[in-house]
């Protein structure tokens, strides 16, 4: 099918989302594995290969195709982990779903950058091979002591931005992203969090410009709050100590993204760029209030799915609701379920954990425009 119909589609589901209609959702976050060879400090998904049996029972490619041909409704799939290139048939994963969803439009997946020349062939094979807007989201969360601090491997920021400067090379600008999470931890001089979004910056362009790359533009440069989710991170244990919580916190974190919202961007399209500005306005609300203005679209314009099969409402609650290996692969008859026992409705209704994950937000966003646009003229 032509992009031009695709997209068209998928407004047209995005506004139906809009007006309440509960459909097929557009987005599947899809974790694909539990391995990964960081040791983050906020974030406990790497201990999952030391647990004895805890890597058992993940989907096979087989039963990944089954997912794919059940639900070829699919426009946008987050391929996440543990490190997604970590699966030895990442790349035929979402080949999958490439090949059963006609209408697919986005393929995106965050990675560590540890191993650069595995995920730059695995990009480069995906990008030979599958119609959807390839993305990608490298994590560097620091300048380089503190970064290989918090993920615990030597030398990550310098594997980081190698990853980050190679894919950019295959992919082009606008489709390569470096994103921090705006931990609570300090860096060697106690800088605040602010601080360290500027010196975790100037770093990554210190590190480009010695590689003779471009330099990276602050609308490739994502922020993203913390989070704690036991099914997903593995993390509820966390506390502020391990970086999370604490009003002091929450008001450096707000500090930051205010400070990204005031610096020039000419990095990406300026729909992104305006949806980044609108999450960050509801990031400083949530910090503020636990709460945002714009309804999470879980259950109806996305779904989670774990790599052992389990459906949740979306990466932060707690909720499974069912799994794919008893209902023939199909994410309908559990959503639909779920939809029946008001889980949906205790998303409305603000019942849930309550979050500002991209996961999630991003498509809230387009299934709210009005609210969207109310936050964007509030100063994102």
């Amino acid at each position: 099918m032509s992009a031009l119909y695709s997209w068209s589609r998928f407004g047209m589901r995005t506004a139906a989302a809009a007006a309440g209609v509960a459909g097929r959702p557009t987005k599947l976050i899809f974790v694909v594995t539990k391995r990964c060879h960081s040791r983050c400090v906020y974030c406990d998904i790497w201990k999952v290969k030391d647990t004895p049996g805890g890597l058992d029972n993940e989907l096979t490619l087989d039963e990944v195709r089954a997912v794919a041909a059940a639900n070829p409704f699919l426009q946008w799939i987050d391929f996440t982990g543990g490190e997604p290139t970590d699966r030895p048939d990442f790349v035929e994963v979402v080949q999958a779903f490439a090949q059963a969803c006609p209408d697919l439009l986005v393929v995106h997946f965050p990675t560590n950058g540890i191993a650069t020349k595995r995920i730059e062939e695995a990009v480069r094979q995906l990008q030979a091979t599958i119609r959807a807007q390839l993305v990608v989201t490298v994590s560097i969360d620091g300048p380089p002591e503190l970064n290989d601090r918090l993920r615990g491997i030597r030398n990550d920021f310098a594997h980081a931005v190698d990853t980050f400067a190679s894919l950019r090379r295959v992919l082009g600008p606008g489709q390569v992203f470096v994103g921090m999470t705006l931990h609570g931890h300090k860096g060697s001089c106690g800088q605040t969090t602010s601080e360290l979004v500027e010196a975790t910056f100037a770093a990554v362009n210190d590190a480009l410009r010695t590689r003779q790359e471009s330099p990276l533009d602050w609308g490739e440069f994502h922020l993203n709050i913390p989070h704690l989710s036991q099914h997903y991170y593995g993390n509820a244990a966390k506390s502020e100590t391990d970086g999370f919580g604490g009003e002091e916190h929450r008001r450096e974190i707000a500090a930051a993204l205010r400070l990204a919202a005031g610096k020039p961007k000419s990095g990406g399209a300026p729909v992104m760029r305006a949806v980044e500005r609108i999450y960050r306005a509801e990031a400083m609300k949530y910090l503020a209030t636990g709460k945002t203005s714009i309804t999470c679209s879980a259950l109806l314009s996305t779904a989670y799915l774990s790599e052992k099969g389990e459906v949740y409402p979306c990466t932060i609650w707690d909720q499974p609701l069912g799994n794919v290996r008893n209902s023939g692969f199909a994410l309908m008859p559990i959503i639909e379920a779920a939809r029946r026992d008001g889980i949906r409705q205790a998303v409305i209704d603000q019942r849930c954990p309550n979050c500002w994950t991209p996961c999630e937000a991003y498509p809230a966003i387009g299934a709210s425009p009005a609210r969207a646009l109310l936050a964007l003229a509030q100063g994102g």
